[in-house]
């Protein structure tokens, strides 16, 4: 028994003592390993993280501001940041559209090379058509509507002439008389277009005239009237088309005036007051419309024959009546003009029973301001006239609405 307690003993010593190595083994291979482990993670870590950094700055949040877009190469994300919008890289990545292909230079039958426009069709058109309204203010002149287009003028207008002159006073002496006119009158007007090269027209006033006849000391005769005055038939002809700023438009103007207003001449006395001249009156104008955009100048030349009327058993002749003009028109914009002109009339002497009438060859000078107005389809002209000489009307206002 003695014996056996020493070998129990020896054997348990070393089956600890090998317990103990096998524990020591584990530790040391545990603390071995561990540190590699802990490495690996790392490494790994720090790989997700650039991977994360290429796809997602995370100091764009410092730089960008709430406008600004952001972009992730993920094309299934559409994220938000505030009130930009997260959009795909490969939103702008898209390829651009083709440029169509440069027009193809052909040689016509000229020779000349010329480009090759893209076909487009003739009956296409974009937009309405651009109308010229800026030489409106002189569509009683020349030739502005177009086949079948109907134009017509009412308004009010408000003359006014002073003359004074010496009279014979019996038994010998001159005494001077004062000769006023006035008259109020609507401008009915009418005007077709005929051709693109032929436009018609005709006129007729229609309002009031007074008249007064006076020497002071001596007498005083007033004469009041109302009703029509004579009708002006017309016809203008477009005898060339001119070239911006190189030719003037020319245009052939034919009237006739018709005595459909009463009227007389005064052989001993006074005349009535009235809107007529009662003649047949026969005319012709060449009118010169010269463009240079936004000026427009215009001139011409007329003549006016006054047929020969028998009033009182006396042949009377007027004259006849040359007439000169010379103007300008500026075109403010689009629709509105303004324009001056001058206006010229000699008239040669009056004749009756064939004999010339002492101091009865006048000449008429005016000075015309006006505005023409486009506005809602129609013109509104506000004007001025001036007289130059004695001969001519001291002052005529008025205002025309074109229809």
């Amino acid at each position: 028994m003695e014996v056996y307690k020493p070998m129990k003993r020896v054997s348990r010593r070393i089956e600890t003592m090998t317990r103990a190595c096998v524990t020591c083994r584990r530790r040391s291979w545990s603390a071995g390993r561990l540190p590699a482990a802990l490495l690996a993670i790392a490494f790994a870590a720090m790989g997700m993280a650039s991977a994360a950094e290429a796809q997602w700055d995370y100091r764009a949040p410092e730089r960008l501001h709430q406008d600004e877009p952001l972009f992730v190469h993920d094309s299934s994300l559409v994220w938000k940041y505030g009130n930009g919008t997260i959009m795909p890289v490969t939103a702008l990545q898209d390829d651009a559209a083709p440029l169509p292909p440069p027009p193809i230079p052909m040689t016509p039958e000229s020779g000349k090379v010329e480009l090759v426009k893209p076909l487009v069709s003739q009956e296409q058109e974009y937009g309405e058509p651009l109308e010229d309204f800026n030489v409106q203010f002189l569509r009683t002149a020349s030739v502005l509507l177009t086949p079948g287009q109907w134009q017509m003028d009412v308004g009010l207008v408000y003359a006014k002439a002073d003359y004074d002159f010496p009279i014979e006073v019996s038994p010998s002496g001159v005494a001077r008389a004062d000769l006023k006119r006035r008259s109020l009158f609507v401008p009915f007007a009418l005007r077709y277009g005929l051709s693109d090269r032929v436009q018609l027209s005709g006129s007729l006033p229609v309002g009031w005239a007074s008249q007064e006849f006076s020497s002071v000391g001596r007498f005083d005769q007033t004469s009041d009237n109302g009703g029509i005055g004579d009708l002006e038939l017309g016809v203008n002809l477009l005898c060339r088309e001119g070239c911006y700023g190189y030719s003037p438009d020319v245009i052939l103007s034919f009237g006739l005036t018709a005595p459909t207003g009463d009227a007389e001449y005064a052989v001993n006395g006074l005349t009535q007051a009235t809107l007529a001249n009662g003649v047949w009156a026969p005319s012709a104008q060449l009118l010169f419309i010269q463009r240079y955009d936004p000026i427009i100048y215009f001139y011409g030349l007329g003549y006016r024959y006054q047929a020969e009327r028998e009033f009182d058993n006396q042949n009377v002749f007027y004259g006849h009546q040359f007439t000169y003009n010379l103007g300008v028109g500026f075109a403010v914009n689009d629709r509105i003009t303004l324009s001056a002109s001058f206006l010229g009339l000699f008239q040669t002497e009056t004749q009756i029973n064939g004999l010339g009438v002492p101091g009865s060859m006048r000449e008429l000078l005016r000075l015309r301001f006006a505005a023409t107005n486009y506005r809602c389809g129609r013109i509104v002209e506000p004007f001025a006239e001036i007289g130059m000489t004695e001969d001519a009307a001291d002052s005529v206002i008025g205002v025309v609405w074109t229809y």
